[in-house]
């Protein structure tokens, strides 16, 4: 999988990074006050989540729109068109890492509203636990936790079991509360080279749609403060771990 990281600064690109980066700073702004006022590192924990909660979720929806509007500067400049389409859901069988809390608590948010919510976190602990056990099994091998964790991803991958969002067809019931883990995923090649054993080879060419340094360090800045909710960086631990706030998110 190729990673593009560099692209040409143009107009719409200058200005979709404009907009990520002032919207990125006004809420480290605003976290960083609530911090203060409340003498603490970190602006949100379990006493203040279900108060803060409305203008997590309006910020939240405002990052994926300018993410998106991000994606339209930089995937017009792709070597080659992009061949995702609808129903396809192959890369939803991988084990998706790096979430931000924020993004968590926005999908989670919405989740809870749902009937079948108990059933969604079975089937979110079952893959959990999956991917824990190839984990282990990797360290096991000796492997330093960086290269164990590489390993038990593609393992993951090739358990070929879909995300438990996705429908009978292939396709996302929750395509626009996804994050960005989910947004930044493309391929240039045909979806029936998006499989395990095609995916390291030179006829998969699948690459990560990367945010500019600047605003990457912008977003970690706010998920710092988010740490005293100690939620894993794993979609599925992360929307597992919301699930014991449920007593705090419907007070």
């Amino acid at each position: 999988m190729n990673a593009y990281k560099e692209y040409f600064p143009t107009k719409a690109y200058r200005i979709a990074e404009m907009r990520l980066s002032t919207l990125l700073r006004v809420e480290r702004d605003r976290l960083d006050a609530i911090a203060a006022s409340l003498g603490r590192e970190s602006a949100i924990g379990p006493d203040n989540l279900r108060e803060q909660l409305p203008e997590i979720l309006k910020f939240t929806e405002a990052y994926h729109t300018a993410y998106d509007q991000y994606l339209k500067a930089v995937l017009v400049q792709q070597p080659r068109p992009i061949q995702c389409r609808p129903a396809c859901g192959n890369c939803c069988h991988h084990y998706p890492m790096s979430v931000e809390p924020f993004e968590l608590i926005f999908m989670y948010s919405e989740l809870r509203k749902r009937d079948d919510l108990l059933s969604l976190m079975e089937a979110c602990q079952m893959r959990s636990d999956k991917f824990e056990s190839l984990f282990e099994s990797r360290k096991e091998e000796g492997l330093s936790e960086d290269d164990a964790e590489d390993k038990a991803l593609h393992d993951y991958f090739s358990w070929w079991r879909s995300c438990p969002f996705s429908d009978m067809a292939g396709d996302c019931t929750v395509y626009p509360l996804r994050t960005v883990s989910c947004r930044m995923y493309f391929s240039e090649t045909d979806p029936q080279y998006c499989t395990p054993d095609m995916l390291q080879t030179e006829k998969n060419d699948s690459y990560i749609v990367y945010m500019p340094d600047v605003v990457e360090n912008a977003v970690y800045g706010i998920s710092e403060h988010y740490a005293a909710l100690e939620l894993p960086e794993s979609f599925f631990g992360g929307l597992l771990a919301l699930n014991g706030y449920e007593g705090v998110l419907g007070a």
